[in-house]
């Protein structure tokens, strides 16, 4: 508490001065330079009193790393990725669903000696991350372990399935295509049947007993729901993307009776179901740089390029080692300080994160929000840029916490893709010694003003 009420008095203090100064400024001249060189004095002659001066800087030392993220919570989300693609550089990454399915009305009867004619569940897409026209093999699987809608899962998380494949069907994730079935145009879905293979589960619903039939509840445990995975592919790939709340994400029954034919019935997933989304990666097939660093834990070479990987990939750790002794020079007040963090390409492979999160490492196991983050995100930043290829965070708060406070502990921050348990992007950064000096690099931009 005495150092947020002494960054308050700091940042009033502050205020005061550069007002003061800009009613001279027609009659001053500011001299930014860097902190190598001697200022000049601002308004000598007016304010002889005065000893206001500002400096900049881009040499701040920087310690920037990366490494694997453990998991990430990975339940309930607005969508699903299921597929299978090979980066150059990050290697391998696995995208799988467990999902409950419901009854669309309770109390559904199928008539007297009921027969299957087919079962198909049919996914809504989203998007799609990689090459669409690669080819993946989906399998699918009834699920034997419940999952719990008001219970938190993560992205590592393993359910048991039954050994049966209702599936083994390939397709090429084209969202846009269109089909015609029974007449109705079904566009942007994907199409499996269930009962081609195996016609188990088709009738475990078809003989379901009145009993379940009249209570979602019992029927969520008699049918536990669907395990959705895809073979791994040798090169190229993607990552078919799906909504999970959509009216057209159901799976269809179709059947007779002895009443009548051509009868189908709807089951449904639904936002109120539990979801769970399982990322894996495999860094090892990876390019040999990136598995030094991520991999084998060599920081040093976060020097030259560092990383960042949505879906539980990976996250960067950044530190300023040497900011504190910024407090040598007497009392200063930092005016901005930017994070500037390019590209190592001009272009970003498969596409940019459209926005990153930046966070403060409070210890080895817990972070807090930064204090230049309640500024909003127009003054934070983290979005991407295109025209340069690069992010900027303005970190000014946190970084005159630093030099006004030596004392504390300074775990770094950690930088990794908002939203990356839906965001399967990926971006590689300059680092603030890149091997090729011509290459743009990581700097923290200080400008700060001497108060003594």
């Amino acid at each position: 508490m005495t150092s947020l009420l002494n960054l308050h008095k700091h940042k009033q203090h502050r205020i005061i001065t550069l007002l003061f100064f800009a009613a001279f400024f027609s009659f001053s001249t500011i001299l930014v330079t860097s902190c190598k060189k001697t200022p000049s004095q601002l308004g000598a002659d007016l304010l002889p009193d005065s000893t206001l001066k500002v400096y900049y800087s881009d040499t701040a030392n920087i310690i920037a790393y990366s490494a694997p993220i453990d998991t990430t919570r990975a339940d309930e989300l607005t969508k699903t990725y299921i597929g299978s693609i090979i980066d150059p550089v990050f290697g391998q990454t696995q995208s799988s669903l467990y999902t409950k399915i419901i009854q669309s009305t309770v109390g559904h009867r199928f008539g007297t000696n009921p027969k299957l004619d087919s079962l198909v569940l049919q996914l809504t897409y989203a998007d799609v991350y990689g090459d669409t026209t690669t080819t993946l093999k989906l399998h699918v699987y009834e699920l034997l372990d419940n999952i719990a809608y008001d219970s938190i899962y993560y992205s590592n998380h393993i359910a048991q399935t039954t050994q049966t494949d209702l599936a083994d069907f390939s397709f090429q994730p084209q969202p846009h295509q269109k089909e015609i079935i029974n007449g109705d145009t079904i566009k942007n879905a994907l199409r499996i049947r269930l009962s081609d293979l195996s016609d188990d589960l088709g009738y475990k619903l078809l003989h379901a007993d009145s009993t379940i039939l009249d209570s979602n509840e019992l029927f969520m445990n008699y049918f536990k729901g669907l395990y959705l995975t895809t073979d791994e592919v040798n090169n190229g790939g993607a990552l078919a993307s799906f909504t999970t709340n959509a009216s057209t994400t159901i799976l269809t029954i179709y059947y007779s009776n002895d009443e009548n034919d051509s009868l189908r019935y709807a089951y449904t997933i639904s936002s109120a179901m539990a979801r769970i989304s399982r990322y894996e990666h495999d860094f090892s097939k990876g390019s040999q740089t990136f598995i030094s660093q991520v991999v084998n834990h060599d920081t040093t070479l976060g020097r030259e390029q560092f990383y960042v990987q949505g879906l539980a990939g990976v996250k960067t750790i950044i530190r300023f080692p040497d900011i504190k002794k910024f407090a040598r020079l007497g009392k200063i007040g930092v005016n901005e300080a930017k994070l500037f963090l390019p590209g190592i390409d001009s272009t970003a492979y498969l596409g940019a994160p459209e926005k990153l999160s930046l966070i403060r490492i409070a210890s080895d196991s817990t972070y807090t929000v930064l204090e230049d983050d309640n500024e909003g995100s127009d003054y934070f930043g983290g979005s991407y840029n295109a025209v340069n290829n690069s992010y900027e965070f303005r970190i000014t708060h946190y970084i005159q916490s630093l030099i006004q406070d030596t004392t504390q502990a300074n775990y770094g921050l950690l930088l990794f893709v908002n939203n990356g348990s839906i965001r399967p992007q990926r971006f590689i950064f300059s680092g603030p010694h890149p091997k090729n000096d011509t290459l743009v690099r990581t700097k923290l931009e200080l400008t700060y003003t001497k108060l003594d």
